[in-house]
């Protein structure tokens, strides 16, 4: 069933959340400290930045549900986002990097709705990578001056070897036991000297303010009306699209801001926004849910270049990054309880009929709920009303995958063959403030509308949802199967925070890739003083 979300039941309980920037006492939030890591720091375009994050507040887990990871680049521009879900103040998910980005390093951030406004040094935390695209390579030098890798402070960290081959075993042994360890084991960055986290400090000169508003139940679409005294009267629909569809409604307030709340939908692709009556959207707006920054005078990002000397090196990376898609990851794909407002009294599955040219010839012929009426030379529909015993006096609310259809004439002469199913509420719906005489919603095989267009005034918009939980990644940094056919291009061999990463006896023993080249094993903990220090340890296969 199409599901449909009364976004104001999340508006009314989190009002007293809601600090307005500027306009008078905000209540208190409390501060959001974030933090993530990730096991390397070099990719190719279209690998996936796996990142472990957690957002915590007064050391308990933040209240904020949604996590974001997002990719900014020199020109403090965002080029990548994702959504990831918290439970219990963590998050272990990622962000795929899109293919187009040309060669360079990016700043890879983390962060709340909310958590940058509170405290910026605690709530907004990033660190270097560097991405390479092969159709856009970065500047060819004819030699440069390589990064030393970082000395070992200590000797927390014993090697079986400093030289192996593909396929040999190489032990990994800590030499006494740390707090909060974390093992990550990949392939070393030579185009990178800064690869420790950022403080914000160092970056930004500030943050824009804006509307703060917690999401205690997942992702909220934020949008904007470029208009000097808007309408806060005017109804806004927002449907979401994907594996599920559902609708959402919102009405500006005074300064033209929409919230659309869209709780626990997850993971969809797109979605379609719409002014009631089908009204222009030519002056509506999506607002990114990322921080605006400002860089400070005088900071620049690193520049990337290579040398022919390279070339070698960034083949063995390249295909590295293409074995992980051989690899399979369980996502959970359980629905996310959300709050409908929609239960249909009756349902058609459109192929137990004969399947007719036209929607208005399909309602005549076999749904007695719905008649079917010109008024002024246009076609409307009528709903009983089961309660009353009568019949409703103007158009129902309209859908097809739930998105809404203002034009009965339209949906009238549709082909229905796309269509799978029809449900019919033969009540008053009431959705937020409006009251809508019945329902008819159409649902399509793929959830693709079926053919059905998109309104004319209607603002199609890619829009990537919440990424689904991980829930095994026992495979993700394995070595391959012997048996297998696929090489082993491995270049993170090993990460404490998956779910295959248990250490026994402070020990790992791992197997050496085909990928040559040089390794580092990093290791991070807590010291008797509780500060977090870390400390290498390096390797080379060849």
């Amino acid at each position: 069933m199409n599901q449909v979300k009364k976004s104001a039941l999340f508006l009314g309980l989190v009002i007293s959340l809601i600090a307005q920037t500027g306009f008078g006492q905000a209540p208190k939030l409390d501060p959001e400290q974030i933090s993530f890591s990730i096991p390397k720091n070099i990719y190719f375009g279209g690998e996936r930045i796996w990142i472990k994050a957690e957002a915590f507040a007064e050391d308990i887990p933040a209240p904020s549900q949604i996590i974001y990871a997002e990719l900014v680049n020199r020109y403090n521009e965002s080029v990548a986002i994702a959504k990831m879900p918290l439970t219990d103040g963590a998050a272990f998910n990622f962000l795929r990097i899109p293919t187009n980005l040309p060669s360079d390093h990016y700043l890879l951030r983390v962060f709340t709705r909310i958590s940058p406004y509170l405290d910026l040094e605690a709530g907004l935390v990033q660190q270097y990578v560097t991405i390479f695209n092969s159709e856009v390579p970065p500047e060819v030098v004819a030699s440069r001056t390589p990064i030393k890798s970082a000395e070992p402070k200590d000797n927390l960290i014993s090697i079986s070897t400093n030289q192996v081959k593909a396929g040999e075993p190489i032990e990994i042994t800590l030499n006494q036991e740390v707090r909060d360890l974390e093992l990550a084991v990949s392939v070393i960055n030579p185009f990178l000297e800064n690869q420790s986290i950022i403080a914000s400090s160092e970056i930004y000169q500030g943050v824009e303010s804006r509307t703060l508003v917690p999401e205690l139940f997942g992702h909220i679409v934020e949008a904007k009306l470029d208009q000097e005294d808007p309408d806060t009267e005017q109804l806004y629909y927002l449907s979401v699209h994907g594996a599920k569809s559902a609708l959402f409604t919102d009405r500006p307030d005074e300064d033209g801001s929409l919230f659309f709340d869209a709780g626990g939908m997850k993971n969809w692709r797109f979605m379609v926004a719409q002014a009631n009556n089908n009204k222009s959207l030519l002056d509506l707006s999506i607002v990114s849910p990322a921080p605006k920054t400002k860089f400070k005078t005088g900071f620049t990002f690193p520049f990337l270049t290579i040398s022919p000397a390279d070339q070698a090196y960034l083949q063995e990376l390249l295909r590295g990054g293409q074995v992980e898609g051989y690899f399979v990851q369980e996502f959970d794909s359980s629905p996310f309880p959300v709050v409908t407002g929609f239960v249909e009294d009756q349902t058609y599955n459109l192929d137990d009929y004969t399947r007719f040219e036209s929607v208005e010839v399909v309602i005549k012929e076999y749904v007695p709920e719905v008649g079917v009426k010109t008024v002024q030379k246009r076609k409307e529909y009528r709903v009983l009303d089961k309660v009353r015993g009568a019949i409703f006096d103007d158009n129902p609310l309209m859908l097809v995958d739930a998105m809404p259809v203002f034009d009965s004439d339209l949906l009238a002469a549709f082909n229905p063959k796309g269509l799978q199913k029809l449900e019919v509420l033969t009540r008053n719906f009431y959705l937020n403030e409006e009251v809508f005489p019945g329902v008819i919603s159409f649902s399509s095989y793929n959830n693709d509308f079926g053919g059905f267009p998109i309104p004319t005034n209607g603002m199609y918009m890619d829009y990537q949802g919440i990424l689904p939980k991980v829930l095994e990644s026992e495979n993700l940094f394995a070595a391959v199967d012997s048996d297998s056919r696929i090489m082993d291009w491995r270049t993170v061999l090993f990460w404490s925070e998956t779910a295959n990463s248990n250490l026994t006896s402070n020990k790992v023993i791992l197997k050496a890739p085909a990928t040559k080249g040089k390794f580092r094993i990093r290791l991070n903990y807590l010291d008797s003083n509780g500060k977090e220090q870390t400390t290498f340890k390096y390797f080379e296969v060849n």
